[in-house]
């Protein structure tokens, strides 16, 4: 039980370990060109919110919206 005193300090280093990664990560990638692509959804109650930056992305993404929508619509009563 002791192992349980010390989790949050363990939690909180793990989160200080991968923010100094990002940022130094992002510091060495800077002089590189990169071509970045996103998207994401975030469901408010039944109605998804989506955004994309490429065509591409915004069709798969609504691809897996409406997989997500029926698997909701379908599990919902259980």
């Amino acid at each position: 039980m002791a192992i349980l005193k010390y989790l949050p300090v363990i939690g909180i280093t793990l989160i200080f370990l991968g923010i100094v990664i990002l940022f130094v990560s992002s510091i060495y990638s800077s002089n590189q060109k990169t071509n970045i692509k996103s998207a994401g959804i975030i469901f408010v109650g039944p109605f998804p919110l989506g955004w994309a930056s490429d065509k591409k992305m915004f069709y798969l993404l609504l691809i897996l919206t409406m997989i997500v929508f029926i698997l909701f619509y379908f599990l919902r009563k259980f």
